[in-house]
């Protein structure tokens, strides 16, 4: 039986040393992988993902800000968002996304908008989300039903 990866951070830095080992690895006939989603969490991490969506026939990316990284989203970032999501067909899901309650940095307010935003892209295209929710399920779920998760554009 082989293993369908659903939430891989093989950008991290962790794996500069032996990352292309390991995917190879992971992936070939012996392998215990069919294929792994790498999820974007910043920026970097998603452009990350991108570059190893694009070099690994059977590695997909995620894009979406984790919400510890929202402070550097705006307008302008959240368009590249959707447009990566729109022209890469090997982008799957919007996220690393969500709300995490656990520091006080970032606000709340600021984390719950920018949550919805990418809630916002996730429903117009028609694509799954990855949630990350930490001592914030009660408004993490307010902003799902908000933004109408669940239902296609």
């Amino acid at each position: 039986m082989k293993i369908f990866e659903t939430h891989a951070h093989y950008d991290d830095s962790d794996y500069d040393e032996d990352r292309d080992q390991l995917i190879s690895t992971m992936l070939s006939e012996e392998g215990p992988l069919d294929a792994i989603v790498n999820v974007g969490a910043s920026l970097k991490g998603c452009e990350d993902s991108l570059s190893l969506a694009s070099r690994y026939d059977r590695v997909y990316a995620a894009v979406g800000v984790h919400p510890e990284e929202v402070e550097s989203l705006n307008p302008d970032k959240l368009k590249w968002i959707e447009k990566a999501v729109n022209t890469n067909k090997k982008v799957v899901a919007i996220g690393e996304i969500g709300l995490d309650y656990h520091y006080p940095e970032p606000g709340k307010d600021i984390q719950k908008y920018w949550f919805r935003q990418q809630l916002n892209i996730a429903r117009k295209i028609n694509k799954p989300v990855i949630i990350h929710s930490r001592e914030a399920c009660v408004d993490t779920l307010e902003c799902m039903k908000q933004e109408h998760a669940g239902e296609c554009g």
